[in-house]
């Protein structure tokens, strides 16, 4: 009788009804996250691909993984054709060939993870190996040619016991207990139940616990909400009405701790508003309050332009973006695609990168940390910045994706960032979601969408340090990849034994 080591895994047919099913599941995945939270129904979606992935070659594996990929993009990025179609100048066709073509590109990095399951025999290590793959695979989207972590599993998780998984080993980690939950549900052994009973546990007692503490006194804060239309925010002529909407908003929020305006609320450059800001500033300062405003900046020649953020009144500092979003602030190969279609001409598709060394804005000697719209959905940029905040603020202009999920995707990012790091985090954009979440991760108050309305809310500086910021995704990382380096190895040593017999 031939060794256990040589035991071959017997393909099944080649799986066309499976790559449906998981199709059908990956569309089904995001409805785990905001703004519909149906948690269970994503558990059950990745279940789908891991119970379809037992015993195929990996090939099979391979398609497979793209299928359910091609599903999971297609629907978790749908808001992508808005900005395209409604303010891109594109017909509907071809904003939604646009976004099938991401889904496409961004499903074969699940295709990749599946084929790896496949080549390391995972069937032997399901739960391990399964978990220790899609974690790995969250992880490089977050880097991956300047990444696009979006859609991670651990989101739809905030309001489940699972949540205080996150300022220990962060988002990551809320996806691998997540996956080890789902896994072990579906595997139905006494083992098993225990495992899942250990998880649950473990996540409601880190919910109970505390690793910031409220420092000094409250901030008493005002979120300006302009709600600019889109389709007219960059036109020249509109530059002066649109900052005095800002100015008669903010008149009855001077003499606040922090008065904050969202991304770009000044459409000048910083060298064309020189009037303007010392104008604001003697305000601000006289009232004793703090301006925070996103503004553009450029440099002398050769120019430079940056997503920027300014601190007026009794604020100081200044920031430049750091991540930037592809083909909205600056475009891929852009010499070959600039007046391909005028999708790639939007307005302000320019930007340059700012420096990873900034230090936080000062607001009342408390350290505030800017971000601005898309960074805060990088987990390692977060943790870097905010370790060194007693606040985190983030500007955004959501309004390139209309009444999509886009704004609420985005939002839920911003929770997890709040929980992970133990801080407030206030939340301006122009149309919504404008909102402060505490270091919980929940919601204190929100503005509604769609309307130009001031949120007022307190907020504490916050000091201490979450286990996520002092060690980041290295608790969760380091264990996924050892399992994946001893499957390897297991593997290798496998094949070289059936050679030598």
């Amino acid at each position: 009788m031939k060794p256990h080591w040589y035991q071959r895994v017997i393909p099944t047919p080649w799986p066309l009804r499976s790559m449906g099913v998981v199709f059908f599941a990956g569309i089904c995945f995001c409805l785990g996250l905001a703004p519909w939270d149906w948690w269970v129904i994503s558990l059950v979606s990745v279940a789908t691909l891991a119970i379809h992935l037992k015993n195929r070659t990996p090939l099979q594996s391979f398609w497979l993984g793209w299928s359910y990929g091609f599903g999971v993009w297609l629907t978790g990025v749908s808001w992508i054709w808005v900005s395209i179609y409604q303010f891109g100048d594109t017909s509907a066709i071809l904003a939604a060939l646009m976004v099938a073509i991401v889904a496409v590109i961004m499903g074969f990095l699940t295709a990749v993870q599946c084929w790896l399951y496949g080549i390391l025999t995972m069937d032997r290590w399901p739960v391990l190996g399964f978990t220790a793959l899609w974690v790995v695979f969250e992880w490089l989207r977050s880097w991956l040619l300047t990444g696009f972590p979006w859609l991670y599993l651990g989101y739809g998780f905030l309001d489940t016991p699972l949540a205080g998984y996150a300022p220990v080993g962060g988002v990551f980690l809320v996806s691998a207990m997540a996956l080890l939950l789902v896994l072990h549900c579906i595997r139905l052994r006494w083992a098993s139940l225990l495992w899942m009973l250990l998880i649950l546990l473990g996540g409601h007692l880190l919910n109970g616990h505390a690793f910031t503490r409220p420092w000094g006194a409250p901030l008493a804060i005002s979120i300006v909400q302009g709600n600019i239309p889109q389709d007219t925010k960059w036109e020249e002529s509109r530059q002066d009405a649109i900052l005095n909407i800002y100015r008669q908003m903010s008149v009855s929020e001077w003499g606040r701790d922090l008065v904050l305006w969202p991304e770009a609320a000044i459409t000048r450059f910083y060298d064309e508003a020189i009037d303007d800001l010392e104008n604001l500033d003697a305000v601000a300062a006289k009232h004793h309050s703090a301006l925070i405003t996103g503004i553009p900046y450029a440099t002398p020649p050769p120019y430079r332009y940056y997503n920027s953020v300014l601190a007026l009144g009794t604020g100081r500092g200044f920031y430049e973006k750091q991540q930037l979003v592809p083909f909205g602030e600056y475009i891929p190969f852009e010499a070959q695609l600039r007046g391909l279609m005028p999708f790639f001409d939007l307005p302000m598709s320019s930007f340059s990168w700012g420096s990873s060394r900034q230090q936080p804005m000062l607001v009342q000697e408390i350290r505030v940390q800017p971000s601005i719209c898309y960074e805060v959905a990088y987990p390692q940029l977060m943790q870097s910045e905010a370790s060194k905040a007693d606040l985190m603020i983030t500007i955004s202009n959501d309004a390139w994706f209309g009444r999509s999920h886009g704004p609420w995707q985005h939002f839920e990012m911003v929770r997890m960032r709040a929980l992970e790091s133990g801080r407030y985090f206030l939340s301006g954009t122009n149309n919504g979601i404008t909102a402060v979440v505490n270091p919980r991760g929940k919601v204190v108050a929100m503005a509604p969408q769609f309307k130009a309305v001031v949120l007022r809310a307190q907020v504490y500086p916050m000091r201490g340090l979450t286990p996520w910021l002092v060690i980041g995704n290295r608790l969760v990382l380091i264990p996924c990849f050892s399992v994946l380096l001893l499957a390897g190895g297991r593997s290798l040593s496998r094949r070289y034994r059936r050679r030598i017999c």
